[in-house]
């Protein structure tokens, strides 16, 4: 890349040590990417035009001011008017063959849990406050508080809202397949007896907004492979002049 191969070997060294060649490979690496990609001349003038409000630029002449104090040219200006247009056309041009797969490994970081727990080491209490909970003879909030042996007693037994996975690897299926409201009778997990009960689970969709999300994802995730590959390049040409313990870094 053309702006990237102007650094020389000193340059390279000194943005590797203070941790600035990174960022600075993505930002040029991000910029040629999307620079090459299209847009219809009609939506690229409404782009322009929605820009110029959203900065308050009214005219040719607060136009011309508004270049000048930010150091920016108008070509720089409609690339700035065009950027996110012409990621999510990357995007969707370059990734959308990846979505459905890349929801479904990331559905459980992705569906949000609120359930109640209550953990204690005797099975046998744990079994009594079960049974109470289950024939409503007492609140599993107020059980929770008295008994709990975890840092959720002070919740009244309460956790999250939080991601699905975050729950113990036993709890997770149970966690799905339950009802909200619906105690479960005890787990041994850990070496404590656990009960659990579901109050909500907000599952992820594949809608319009998530799709969005899934695109994005898997373009940071290319692009931090691309980023660290060029990282490496430049750092290999730069190693005459390198101090072995820069290297390890």
């Amino acid at each position: 890349m053309e702006s990237l191969d102007l650094l020389t070997n000193e340059c390279i060294h000194l943005l590797h040590k203070n941790k600035l060649l990174k960022p600075l490979i993505r930002s040029e690496l991000t910029k040629s990417i999307l620079k090459k990609i299209e847009i219809e001349k009609e939506l690229k003038e409404q782009l322009i035009i929605s820009l110029n409000k959203k900065l308050d630029i009214n005219n040719k002449n607060e136009f011309e001011i508004w270049l000048k104090t930010n150091e920016v040219n108008k070509s720089e200006f409609e690339d700035l008017a065009l950027a996110d247009t012409r990621l999510k056309k990357y995007c969707e041009d370059e990734f959308s063959h990846s979505v459905e797969a890349h929801f479904l490994e990331r559905k459980n970081q992705l569906d949000i849990v609120i359930y109640s727990l209550l953990r204690l080491k005797d099975f046998y209490k744990a079994r009594e406050l079960y049974f109470r909970i289950y024939e409503k003879e007492a609140d599993f909030g107020d059980l929770a508080t008295l008994y709990s042996e975890g840092i959720e007693k002070t919740t009244r037994g309460i956790i999250g809202p939080v991601p699905l996975e975050q729950a113990h690897p036993a709890l997770v299926e149970k966690l799905r397949n339950s009802k909200p409201g619906e105690v479960q009778p005890p787990i041994q997990i850990d070496g404590s007896y656990v009960l659990i009960r579901l109050e909500s689970l907000d599952t992820a969709h594949l809608d319009n907004f998530m799709r969005s999300k899934m695109l994005l994802e898997l373009f940071n995730k290319w692009m931090d492979n691309q980023t660290n590959e060029y990282n490496a390049n430049l750092i290999n040409k730069s190693k005459n002049i390198n101090n072995p313990e820069d290297e390890k870094k």
